[in-house]
């Protein structure tokens, strides 16, 4: 009987996938101020990225950066952060976007499913699918992915229109992998004038 119980706490060990360790692993990684971060080729990695704007025609990140100025201008409505992650491990795993504001309380947050898996010998597919914790029939998947390499782009957005009054200050974004905290990084909103 002990050698069942064992085995089978083996094989769920085996394929959980992204454990603890990868997570921490990922943490101290994002810690490295001066990119001297040392991880293995296959080892799950992940950065945050902010940015003011986003290219209309090449999708790329413009105004990158962790201090952002409040602005009248229609296009600077928005601070984008994106979480980039590569060499997923197989398998469905969740994934949390914490917004906070500053003073540390909660803004919004947003949780998707993501689900690794070889689209063939030599790709694979990772699937991105937006979930509502309020409402359990709610499920807004993203284009799936296909590439030589599992890997994936969160993106989330804070709306700083002027409307919305945002007050100036620090600002956190949390990224939790399968209820891990994984990444955390804070970025500046200040006032215009």
């Amino acid at each position: 009987m002990k050698i069942l119980i064992t085995l089978a706490l083996t094989a769920l060990a085996l394929f959980a996938g992204c454990g603890q360790d990868d997570v921490q692993a990922v943490r101290e990684a994002a810690a490295v101020q001066d990119g001297d971060a040392k991880t293995a080729d296959d080892a799950l990695q992940a950065e945050l990225v902010f940015c003011r704007r986003i290219g209309a025609k090449s999708g790329k990140r413009l105004e990158v950066g962790d201090s952002f100025k409040a602005s009248d201008d229609e296009r600077d409505r928005n601070i984008h952060a994106f979480a980039d992650l590569r060499n997923l491990p197989p398998g469905v795993h969740q994934i949390h976007v914490v917004w906070l504001k500053p003073g540390g309380e909660e803004l919004f947050r947003k949780y998707a499913e993501v689900s690794v898996a070889p689209a063939d010998s030599a790709r694979w597919r990772t699937q991105l699918v937006w979930k509502d914790g309020n409402n359990l029939h709610f499920s807004e998947p993203e284009e799936a992915v296909v590439g030589p390499a599992p890997e994936l782009t969160v993106a989330s957005r804070l709306n700083v229109a002027p409307d919305r009054k945002r007050e100036p200050g620090t600002y956190a974004v949390k990224v939790y992998w399968n209820r891990e905290l994984m990444l955390e990084r804070n970025f500046h909103y200040v006032s215009g004038e």
